[in-house]
């Protein structure tokens, strides 16, 4: 009616100027950023940086050996010889020596070899052998042990001066971890190795300010890339490297089960006597953030007890029932309803809690099978019903007493959450009530939630949603609820980055994030997506939707497998041992959060679902 009125009232002219009114406010809103963003992407082509010489594998392997011989044995000439002859060092060699004590993983010995202007040429196993002299003459300095050593070579590309500095530019200019900086005033010249970005979560704005206080303000500024490769100790092979990582190609069944144990084994340690979490783990800090977040720790209790089921330990099952314990002290009555529980954080109940909570405890009970929360589970889902309108729609806050804080938002996820809730506890205890709000909720959510005027605005990669509806299929089969997963999980197939297409090797597999780097924790919670869907498309005899989300789940699971801590990718850190396991957020953030882990845990396990499956 009111659109009517305005019609009758209001002169086309005027609708006319409105329109352009509107439109040329939004334009004035864009531009700004438009013109910064172009300007960067032209500097990104302008820019590129020369790559490092094309060397074999063996021939980064010879390199290595030699460096760690002639670095153990100082000044003892090494008998290794290069394989392929004529190599010529053009640009400089760096020796990186990483001791076994916390300090000397934190702050390694650097030796480098720099070509000399007017010299003759030298050959690359020499420079390598130069470049490990000047690292073990600080080895011995710092009196370390040469038989612990973790050794590195970066072979260097020809530097490319920058003329532009743009401060804070960082990755969408940038590189991180694959550009180095190089900085020159006369014949003084200084590094930061491309991995520092990693190792020592240096950006641009740091590193060139190190440069400029190493050489003068007036210092000029260049990049380079390096070709690396790494020897640990214990190992014979030195493994190449690429932006401070060791890749995996290759999903195996025995990959993924032992990367599921040391995620099993992450989470058991960040397990307080309390039951609370590490919530955040500062590994280069090694220290705990002071953050918490509920629903993220029932998230977490969630996957411990999947992972226990799947590989039975003791130590997985007694931190779970802990953090469980956490949970249950967490919980309260409704006021003037005891037979309804909510979860309070804060002043805040907010519906995924409850959601979260249920979906844990389910899956307790179908670990350890002792009946213990039989009543609460019961509770928790009558508290979700009473949060759902006629129509399926679910209030994602609940106002709880005087004191609670109700925000007038909802929840992209917190519906999902609940819906996967009820759905998991009717296949535990089928009661009628419970379906019931589920496919009403799913209705709600699948065919009204995000569509006006009959056109759908928009479907979000919302992993729990996937996870209900394809679940709340095999219950009560409908066309709409299978129609909807495949839409939810064609978006996360499309947003992929793939070979292809251009996608990095270590981020192949990985969300498309722009000109971001990709993440882990939306990587594992749609990889649980995909495999839901796979396992009802499976389950259906839907071979070709069951082949493409095979596929889709093996690439995202190369790339999660990439970014969780292993001893190839820890070597820097000054406790290795109490960040393995855990799932890093991006190829150089270091940071694990319980909720990373959980999300890749939990898609992992699906990918380890189809794997068995094609094991004779």
């Amino acid at each position: 009616m009111s659109e009517q009125r305005v019609s009758e009232s209001t002169p086309p002219r005027a609708v006319g100027r409105r329109w352009w009114g509107s439109a040329s406010a939004a334009l004035r809103t864009v531009w700004p950023w438009f013109v910064p963003v172009a300007a960067l992407l032209l500097l990104r082509v302008t820019h590129q940086v020369g790559e490092p010489p094309r060397l074999s594998p063996e021939q980064l392997r010879v390199l290595a050996t030699i460096a760690r011989e002639e670095l153990e044995h100082h000044a003892k000439e090494a008998r290794t010889e290069l394989a392929a002859t004529g190599d010529i060092a053009n640009s400089p060699v760096f020796v990186t020596a990483y001791g076994d004590e916390p300090a000397s993983r934190v702050e390694p010995v650097v030796g480098r070899w720099v070509p000399a202007g007017d010299g003759p040429p030298t050959p690359l196993r020499e420079a390598v052998r130069q470049a490990a002299r000047s690292a073990a003459n600080q080895v011995r300095g710092r009196g370390w042990s040469t038989s612990h050593l973790t050794i590195k070579v970066d072979i260097a590309g020809p530097s490319r001066r920058l003329w532009i500095r743009l401060p804070g530019a960082g990755q969408l200019l940038f590189n991180p971890g694959r550009d180095g900086w190089h900085g020159w005033r006369g014949t003084n010249h200084g590094y930061r190795l491309p991995s520092w970005a990693v190792e020592r979560g240096e950006d641009d704005v740091a590193a060139i300010d190190a440069l400029r206080a190493e050489l003068g303000d007036d210092a000029a500024i260049g990049r380079f890339r390096t070709l690396s490769v790494i020897q640990f100790p214990e190992a014979n092979d030195p493994l190449p490297m690429y932006r401070g990582n060791v890749l995996i190609d290759e999903v195996t069944e025995a990959r993924v089960t032992k990367a599921l144990r040391a995620a099993g084994e992450y989470l058991t340690r960040s397990v307080r006597d309390d039951g609370s979490y590490c919530y955040e783990y500062l590994p280069r800090e090694d220290r705990c953030s002071n953050a918490y977040n509920l629903l993220r720790h029932a998230g977490t209790t969630y996957s411990l007890f999947q992972i226990h089921r799947r590989l039975p330990d003791a130590r997985f099952a007694a931190a779970a029932e802990r953090a469980t314990d956490w949970l249950r002290e967490r919980a309260r009555p409704v006021a003037d309803d005891p037979s309804r529980v909510f979860l309070l954080e804060g002043r805040m109940a907010k519906l995924g809690a409850a959601g979260l909570t249920l979906i844990a405890l389910v899956e307790r009970e179908l670990a350890i099978g002792d009946g213990k929360d039989r009543q609460v589970m019961t509770k928790l889902a009558d508290f979700i019903i009473s949060q759902q309108r006629e129509d399926g729609y679910f209030a994602s806050f609940f106002d709880w007493g005087p004191d609670a804080e109700v925000p007038p938002h909802n929840s992209i996820y917190y519906p999902g959450e609940a819906l996967l809730g009820l759905i998991r506890l009717y296949q535990l205890d089928a009661r009628p009530r419970f379906l019931s709000a589920a496919l009403l909720g799913a209705e709600f959510l699948v065919k009204r939630r995000w569509r006006w005027g009959g056109v759908e605005v928009q479907v979000p990669p919302d992993a729990w949603l996937t996870q209900a509806v394809a679940e709340l299929d095999t219950i009560a089969p409908e066309p709409w609820l299978r129609d909807y997963a495949y839409e939810i999980v064609r978006g996360t197939d499309q947003t992929m980055l793939r070979a292809e297409e251009g996608a990095e090797p270590d981020f192949v597999g990985g969300p498309s994030g722009g000109l971001a780097l990709p993440r882990v924790t939306p990587a594992g919670s749609r990889s649980e997506g995909l495999t839901a869907a796979w396992r009802m498309a499976n389950g259906r005899g839907q071979h070709d939707e069951a082949g493409w989300l095979r596929r889709a789940s093996l690439r995202s699971a190369r790339f999660q497998l990439n970014q969780q801590y292993r001893r190839e990718n820890s070597y820097f850190l000054p406790r290795p041992e109490r960040v393995i396991g855990g799932f890093r957020e991006t190829p150089t953030d270091s940071m694990v959060r319980i909720d990373s882990v959980q999300h890749n845990a939990t898609g992992l396990l699906g990918v380890l679902e189809m794997l068995t499956e094609d094991s004779p």
